[in-house]
This record gives C-alpha cells, structure tokens and sequence, in this order.
C-alpha cells in the first residue's frame, strides 16, 4: 500500500508540474522540460550501462535541451539540422573515442535525442489547442491511459493468443483490441464538444491506440534485449520515468499531425 500510495504520489506532483508551467509562461515550461530531459536521460544511460554500453555523455542531453527550446520558441525548420548535426557528432564521437560496440553506442545515443523529441510533441500539442480547444488535449490522454488501463484489466483474462510474447509476454491480442475500442470510445467525446464526425472520432481513437502500442512495445524491446524489467526505479515496483511515458513516445506527434488532417479535411 505505501509503495502504491507512493507512486500515485510521484504521478501527481509530476502532472502538477507540468500543469503549473504550462499555466504560467513558456520559460517555466522549458525549464520544466530540462529538468525532466535530464532525468530522463539518466535513467535511460544507466539502462544501457547496465549492459556495458556507454552512451555519449552531455550529447543527448545538449541536443535534446536545443530541440526542446526550438519545439517551445515554434521554430520547425531547426529541427533537422540539429538532428543532423547530433547524428553525426554521435558517429564521430564514437569513432573518436573508440566507444564499443560501435553500432549499439552510436544508434542508443541517437535513439535518446530522437525519443526525447518525440515526447516534446505533448507540449506541441498543448500549444497547438489551447483555450476553447484544451479538452481535444484531456481527450487524448484520457484515450491513451484508459486504452492502457483496458488492456491491463482485459487482456489477462485471454492469454491464450499472445500480441508480441518475445517482446512482452504479458501483451495479449485481446488487449490490444481493447485497447483501441476503448481510444475509439474516449474519442467519441469529441463528437459532443466539437465539431469532428464520427468517423473523424475513430480515426483519432485509431491512431492514438496503434502509436501507443508501438511506443510501449518499442520501450519493451530495448528492455528486453538488455535484459531488464524496468527502465527505473522512480515509481518503486512500478518501474521508471520510460516505463510510464512510453505510451505517450510515438502517439503525441501522431495525434499532433492527425488533429490537423482531421481540422484540414
């Protein structure tokens, strides 16, 4: 109970956190995120060195604190360069210093500035819809955790035909499925409070839940091939800071680009 309690505890004073920036200004947002990118990032080099692999120090941290700054200030076209430039220096950083294995030190540094840019896609969205447009924002996280929650709660019960069981043995087709009927169903909200139809409603619900299970299975795969259960140990037996966002990795910026097809089309 007080490792439960204390995990519902971290949840909400990190939620508070990010509530607060967002409310208050810009620079207490992307001060908020540098704090989180650097924890983050700690939790995911200790990972790997786990394994012996030694990510590149600062580099990810210098490249993902520029992408945050650049997602925040809405400069788009700086993006790519930044990133160029963080792929190369990742190569020559590991040629130079002769960092093996040369491959998996090189493509885990990479990963962690481009993981850390997908994750800032949220605070696109927070941006993107703001005001009378903030509970397209709730919808989707709600989406997210009760398509989650679902396939936590239905898929034990049908273990009989496995989703991915060398990747995560515990995912089950059936929750998979409940999981995107319950995405459909939070987006069926939308119907209500905007002016989206609904089958607009079930694409955004579709999309939500496929990029979802991508991100949860894409964190599951680097756990498992480096052989552990967690990514931390923040939330105590609940794992880390990765296990709880991984859900949120790929999903943000494929609802960011599908809320303007939907508002588009």
């Amino acid at each position: 109970m007080v490792k439960k309690a204390l995990r519902y505890t971290f949840g909400f004073v990190i939620l508070a956190l990010i509530l607060a920036s967002i409310a208050l200004s810009r620079k207490m947002l992307f001060c908020v995120s540098v704090v989180f990118i650097i924890f983050t990032i700690k939790e995911y080099r200790e990972m790997f060195e786990s394994q012996n692999i030694h990510i590149h120090k600062f580099l990810p941290e210098i490249i993902s604190i520029i992408l945050s700054y650049i997602v925040i200030k809405d400069m788009p076209f700086y993006v790519t360069p930044v990133c160029v430039a963080g792929i190369m220096l990742s190569f020559l950083i590991t040629i130079i210093k002769n960092k093996k294995p040369y491959i998996k030190t090189t493509f885990s540094t990479i990963m962690a500035f481009t993981c850390t840019y997908c994750a800032l896609y949220i605070v696109k969205l927070f941006y993107f819809y703001t005001d009378d447009k903030f509970y397209l924002i709730i919808v989707y996280f709600i989406a997210v955790m009760l398509g989650d929650y679902s396939a936590s709660k239905i898929g034990p019960h049908f273990k009989n035909k496995l989703l991915a069981p060398e990747i995560s043995p515990n995912k089950t087709v059936m929750g998979a499925v409940s999981n995107l009927v319950f995405s459909c169903l939070s987006c069926l909200l939308l119907v209500h409070y905007h002016k989206i139809n609904v089958l607009d409603t079930f694409l955004l619900g579709t999309t939500i839940s496929v990029f979802s299970q991508i991100g949860d299975l894409s964190v599951s795969i680097i756990k498992r091939d480096l052989g552990i259960k967690h990514s931390g140990s923040l939330f105590c037996d609940y794992g880390g800071i990765l296990d709880r966002v991984d859900s949120f990795l790929f999903s943000a910026p494929a609802m960011y680009y599908c809320l303007i097809l939907v508002t588009l089309f």
